[in-house]
């Protein structure tokens, strides 16, 4: 069964077939089907508004800018329902959390045109919610390591970063260069392998480098592992106090300090980043 245009009623006489064709066929359509329509483009203004006229929108950024950000979506009732895509794949359009009159606790990014989103009116608090976005738990595995002192120290080779024998407080770091701005970072895992004949200890933590001027770093609250005290496979998790949401102007990377004693050694194979992803 298919939508039939409704028709426009004048003085003739209401038939049969009009009641079953216009009312009672389309009654039945919209009990199983929801049906928006081709969407409608909305550009953005100059302060990042957009005026609802249906429940499906593609959205643009103002002069087709390379981004451009929503704040406010006027025009909404209590209880409205609202489908937004992004427009084009070579713009982005960024929903503001909290700016203007829409509700999406962080920003979220439409890169492309297969991101969308799904929002509803509160009257009562004259606020538009996010019930449903294409978002994604990722977990990417990162082993690009940075040594300041590689063949002394920590020295990458095929399996890993390695350490031998009788280092003190040795450090190296592990950079993270594929987040997303929106991005939700949750938990890492370093895996690796030591041996032990002495004492070892191997120690990581998340550290948010800040633009400032001059840069300054943050360690991130619950960034750290336990501890690596012990020789055999290891694979620790640190889970965050609270997500790290990506923004500009800061990038990550992991920090890991070792010592070692005689006979030692430990091999880090790399790391298992976990973050959520708004698409």
């Amino acid at each position: 069964m298919g939508w039939t245009n409704p028709k426009t009623w004048t003085a003739a006489v209401l038939t049969v077939a009009d009641m079953n064709a216009h009312v009672r066929d389309n009654l039945d359509f919209l009990k199983e089907n929801i049906a928006l329509e081709a969407p409608v483009e909305l550009t953005l203004d100059t302060d990042g508004i957009v005026s609802k006229t249906k429940s499906y929108h593609t959205i643009d950024t103002f002069e087709d800018a390379a981004s451009d950000e929503l704040n406010t979506i006027s025009g909404g009732n209590d209880g409205d329902i609202i489908f937004i895509q992004a427009e084009h794949t070579d713009r982005t359009i960024v929903i503001k959390n909290l700016v203007g009159n829409i509700h999406c606790g962080v920003d979220i990014y439409l890169e492309n045109t297969h991101d969308i989103i799904m929002l509803m009116y509160d009257a009562t608090i004259t606020e538009w919610h996010v019930i449903g976005a294409y978002s994604h738990l990722r977990t990417f595995l990162v082993n690009v390591f940075e040594c300041p002192n590689p063949g002394t120290d920590w020295t990458p080779q095929i399996d890993g970063c390695y350490i031998g024998a009788s280092k003190t407080e040795k450090k190296f770091w592990i950079p993270l260069p594929f987040f997303k701005l929106g991005d939700q970072l949750i938990s890492y895992k370093v895996v690796g392998d030591a041996t032990e004949t002495n004492a070892l200890t191997l120690d990581a933590k998340l550290v948010r480098v800040n633009k400032a001027d001059p840069l300054t770093t943050t360690d991130v609250d619950g960034g750290d592992i336990t501890q690596v005290v012990a020789g055999g496979n290891f694979d620790v998790e640190a889970t965050l106090t609270a997500a790290e949401i990506i923004a500009t102007d800061k990038q990550y990377l992991i920090e890991f300090e070792a010592t070692t004693g005689v006979g030692d050694v430990i091999t880090v194979m790399g790391v298992e980043v976990s973050c959520i992803r708004v698409l």
